[in-house]
């Protein structure tokens, strides 16, 4: 499991685990998110980068499944840090990939709804087009990165007999996403609301997202990995319910008893002129319902709950 000691990795790792699995976790991060695992005799843990060779080798020997799942998916870091964006999503993709087919491992390589662009059809399939900005916005790395690591995989499948499966996540959220005021909307919003701040919203808010709650997702992931029928496909996992991030924010605001001020703030001030939003993005997951019985059952308010009654308690324990 790369990126096994970040967010949905270390979920993973949990579920893997509970299965009756053995897991080896390979992450350039400390074990913090996996610290509960480690004197589990079936989970070991790995400290170092997906761009070592002879690491992500030793990772995999005696592995029947790599899941690829290290990357940089911070847009305020992949706007700023292009290079480290495309050195992590891509060149360390290449690796496992390259790797996972000399080990005759299936690799299930987690990809994003960031591929599909600014497609203003929605929702999208699987096939649906790719409509993407100019790659002279850093915005778009993450996506190209992502989208060349796809046609990769589907080529050592094609030439090599790589046996894959690519899930598209779809705004995962809930325990552990990131640190509070770090990373992605979810835990930005809460560190405001929980300090008494503003909830700094950007555009107009009237952007809207699919937020899919953990479990699910990783219930989707898992059922995916081990479904011989979705071998060698690719699948949205997400949910389909629609909200704008506006709306979010007054609905975190509800669930936690909040009153927070919001302040709507331009893109260009809060990322600089090397981003471009995109103002809809809904996962058509008719076909991993079709192929596997699987769809997101976790309504947003319930998950919002959890997620805010988990930093809660990280923040009363001093973890901000």
């Amino acid at each position: 499991m790369t990126g096994g000691a970040g967010f949905l990795g270390s979920h993973l790792c949990e579920r893997l685990l509970a299965d009756g699995h053995r897991v080896v976790a390979l992450d350039m991060a400390p074990p913090t998110k996996v610290r509960h695992l480690l004197a589990h005799p079936k989970f070991r843990f790995l400290r170092g980068s997906v761009l070592d060779t002879p690491l992500v080798t030793r990772a995999l020997r005696g592995c029947d499944i790599a899941f690829h799942f290290a990357a940089i998916a911070d847009p305020k870091r992949y706007v700023e840090e292009p290079l480290a964006t495309l050195d992590i999503d891509l060149a360390g993709a290449l690796l496992v990939i390259r790797l996972a087919a000399r080990a005759h491992a299936k690799l299930i390589l987690a990809s994003t709804s960031e591929v599909y662009g600014r497609n203003p059809r929605v929702p999208w399939r699987e096939d649906a087009d790719r409509v993407l900005g100019p790659p002279a916005i850093n915005r778009w790395c993450y996506a190209t990165a992502k989208a060349a690591a796809e046609h990769y995989c589907l080529a050592y499948h094609q030439q090599r007999g790589l046996s894959f499966v690519t899930v598209r996540l779809f705004n995962v959220y809930g325990p552990r996403l990131d640190d509070l005021g770090m990373g992605r909307v979810a835990p930005l919003m809460l560190h405001a609301m929980l300090h008494g701040q503003p909830v700094l919203i950007h555009g107009d808010g009237r952007q809207t997202r699919s937020f899919a709650y953990v479990t699910d997702v990783v219930d989707g992931i898992v059922r995916v990995a081990f479904t011989r029928a979705a071998e060698n496909q690719t699948f949205n996992v997400g949910s389909g319910e629609e909200i704008s991030i506006r709306r979010l924010a007054a609905l975190m605001a509800e669930v936690g008893g909040f009153t927070p001020r919001i302040r709507m703030v331009p893109y260009r001030r809060a990322f600089g002129a090397s981003y471009e939003d995109i103002p809809r993005r809904v996962p058509d997951t008719s076909k991993i319902r079709r192929v596997t019985g699987w769809e997101a059952t976790t309504p947003l308010r319930d998950g919002l709950r959890r997620t805010i009654d988990y930093y809660r308690t990280r923040m009363r324990a001093g973890h901000d």
